[in-house]
């Protein structure tokens, strides 16, 4: 159950981020919902959820927008588990410590993504994208994770409450 609430969720953010997120562009860049969303599960269940749902949402993106099925779903799957085995034995209570986990696990996405970009012969010039696209797009990405860890912990806590205590 919970399993297949996580696809419905990914699946709903991957539907709103190429719609709606498209008016909340700044200079041509948008907040990765569905790579905050699989950094928060990260931070909240550890690096196995995190690696599962980044490799979800990889392979979704892949089958949606991408060139080649599997390019997303790797980096999004590496970048997942990074996160949630660097992150394990932080607390993550305050805002502000989440904000900068993603912060970092952006950072560590679009890092990931430029090199293997490199390595398949997708871009010419890594430099050109550093400080233009990753760096906002870091940023946004860390404005919104608060919010976005805040449901995956209640989302969490509902399942464990009705689907561990009570049954």
């Amino acid at each position: 159950m919970r399993m297949l609430a996580y696809f419905f969720i990914m699946v709903v953010l991957l539907v709103f981020q190429s719609t709606v997120m498209e008016l909340f562009k700044i200079g041509g860049i948008k907040p990765d919902l569905p790579l905050v969303f699989a950094l928060c599960c990260s931070l909240a269940k550890g690096e196995n959820m995190g690696a599962f749902m980044g490799f979800l949402n990889g392979i979704f993106e892949d089958i949606i927008y991408g060139s080649f099925l599997g390019f997303n779903a790797l980096i999004k799957f590496l970048t997942g588990y990074i996160q949630g085995y660097a992150a394990r034995d932080i607390f993550k209570g305050p805002a502000i410590i989440t904000m900068g986990l993603t912060f970092l696990g952006s950072i560590v996405y679009n890092i990931i993504f430029i090199f293997m970009s490199l390595i398949f012969n997708e871009i010419a010039n890594p430099w050109y994208f550093f400080m233009p696209i990753v760096l906002p797009s870091a940023l946004f990405n860390m404005i919104i994770s608060p919010f976005v860890y805040y449901a995956v912990v209640k989302i969490e806590r509902f399942f464990d409450y009705y689907f561990n205590v009570k049954y």
